[in-house]
């Protein structure tokens, strides 16, 4: 969970008129396009979400529900599956040499 001191910062961002110029740009941007294409990218910390608007241009960002821990939690049965096949792959190898 973010700290106290990001979050007054972010909201002190979001309140000053060079912020609301920022993100009332980036709306302004994305108001009235359409998505055309939903892909996912690994950022070593969890996925990207990467959508191709109908522009062409790419709008990327990255979720909570995509972080790397969140899916650890979510899908616990499914990462201890990874970590036994990689303990029994390891073993394997190690007989190979």
């Amino acid at each position: 969970m973010p700290g106290n001191v990001g979050f007054s910062q972010i909201e002190w961002f979001a309140a000053s008129e060079q912020g609301k110029q920022f993100l009332d740009g980036i709306r302004a941007h994305l108001v009235g396009l359409t998505i055309d294409e939903v892909t996912f990218a690994n950022n070593g910390e969890g996925f990207t979400t990467i959508l191709r608007l109908s522009n062409g241009q790419c709008y990327a960002f990255s979720d909570e529900e995509l972080f790397l821990e969140t899916l650890r939690e979510q899908f616990s049965g499914l990462f201890r599956e990874y970590a036994h096949n990689n303990t029994l792959a390891r073993k394997g190898d190690e007989h190979d040499e």
